[in-house]
């Protein structure tokens, strides 16, 4: 059961003033081969996202066709490079085809996704002098040919153990320059004290600098104490004047959610969930992030219309087995830490 309290806190929050595009509000797309549809939840008319980022230098196929203006991609820079330009290539591709073609207006790009941590915690791990010659072969010549903002690889610790030799060894790569960075982005895993806490240690590291939130939520509790933190941390997102971006990390099916179910902003049938559709500037929809007992399937049924729209919604998916078959599934792993 939901507070009174948190009741008129969303209702602030999902005011019609709100389903107009936030400069602030994302997306970490995390598209699924079996259920594609749903993409278009997510960017329809009146959604407030306004850019939307997915782990790699190339556009989402189901948001090839949306203009910059409409929602921007920010391409990221995973990991690896360390001896080759292909980020670099690709990216200037984009912006300046050499088809002569209209390019796509990449003013934002993304660094590496936790160089600090290893593979098997969804780091890139990247040795610092590493990171920093694929920094300077990729990154900064995007800035001084196109003015493309540069955001600071994603690690745990602001300063300290990764991110100064990694900005000393750049300098000393380039030049003996400053090595340039627009942005800062980080994650947070944890309640609204996390988010805070580590929301101040990046803002007194980088005085002056954006941040960005790439990826956020409280993992694994259940509903009430999600949705307060929610829109808690979305009040506080919203409010602080050193976050320039945000973004929830949740736009998925909740039985493929490796975070817990009720961070999901889907539930198994492809419907927004509350906190899915108050993302998006809407109202509460009642729907559960999953069954309350039983077989937990996502069968299409009168009961539960599919409304992702896709070919597959209607197959059944055991709870126990979605995890295994489901192609979100794979990439969510790859993906997270909590931090």
């Amino acid at each position: 059961m939901r507070h009174s309290s948190l009741l008129v806190l969303v209702g602030l929050l999902s005011t019609p003033g709100l389903s107009a595009k936030s400069p602030k509000r994302g997306l970490v797309a995390v598209s699924s081969r079996d259920w594609s549809a749903d993409d278009a939840i997510f960017v329809r008319e009146d959604s407030p996202i306004s850019w939307y980022y997915n782990f790699y230098w190339n556009v989402s196929d189901s948001y090839a066709s949306l203009p910059q203006a409409q929602v921007e991609f920010v391409p990221m820079m995973w990991g690896g490079g360390v001896n080759d330009t292909d980020f670099l290539g690709n990216v200037t591709e984009m912006i300046a085809p050499s088809s002569g073609g209209s390019g796509r207006n990449i003013t934002h790009v993304l660094g590496f996704n936790l160089p600090d941590q290893s593979y098997e915690n969804g780091g890139s791990q990247m040795e610092p002098a590493d990171a920093a010659r694929a920094w300077v072969r990729n990154l900064l010549p995007l800035r001084d040919k196109f003015g493309v903002k540069l955001g600071l690889p994603v690690v745990g610790d602001p300063r300290g153990g990764w991110i100064d030799p990694f900005l000393k060894n750049c300098s000393s790569l380039n030049e003996d320059k400053e090595c340039e960075f627009d942005f800062v982005p980080l994650h947070s895993f944890g309640h609204i004290g996390v988010l805070q806490d580590r929301v101040a240690k990046f803002s007194s590291a980088f005085p002056g600098v954006p941040l960005w939130v790439t990826q956020y939520g409280y993992t694994n509790q259940n509903l009430s104490t999600t949705q307060e933190y929610f829109n808690q941390s979305l009040a506080f997102l919203e409010g602080n004047e050193a976050v320039a971006r945000y973004s929830w990390f949740g736009a998925f099916r909740s039985v493929v959610s490796n975070v817990g179910p009720n961070m999901a902003m889907l539930d198994p049938y492809g419907n927004l969930t509350d906190i899915g559709s108050w993302y998006l500037g809407g109202n509460a929809t009642g729907k559960a992030a999953l069954p309350d007992a039983g077989q937990r399937t996502n069968a299409c049924s009168v009961e539960n219309p599919c409304t992702g729209g896709d070919k597959n919604a209607g197959a059944s998916l055991c709870i126990g087995s979605s995890l295994a078959r489901s192609g979100t599934a794979a990439a969510l792993g790859a993906l997270i830490i909590f931090l």
